[in-house]
């Protein structure tokens, strides 16, 4: 399964920002240059677009299913 994290809270920057993390199916982070990973991520925000993109998002690219980031790390509420 390879996935796809984004949200709008890139660490560098201090200002609402497109973020992507991609990854394999071993769950190994893949490199994605910079203009890669903000066309990807902002697919995913333009597909959405009603979501609270404040909270990481995860997209599954072989189901289709996005889910919140922080609730399935355990996080958030």
């Amino acid at each position: 399964m390879a996935t796809i994290s984004t949200s709008l809270k890139d660490p560098r920057q201090s200002w609402p920002h497109p973020h992507l993390i991609a990854k394999d199916a071993a769950g190994q982070t893949i490199d994605l240059n910079r203009t890669t990973a903000r066309v990807a991520a902002r697919w995913i925000l333009r597909v959405w677009p009603a979501l609270d993109w404040n909270r990481p998002r995860t997209f599954d690219l072989a189901t289709a299913a996005l889910t919140r980031s922080d609730l399935a790390a355990g996080r958030g509420r």
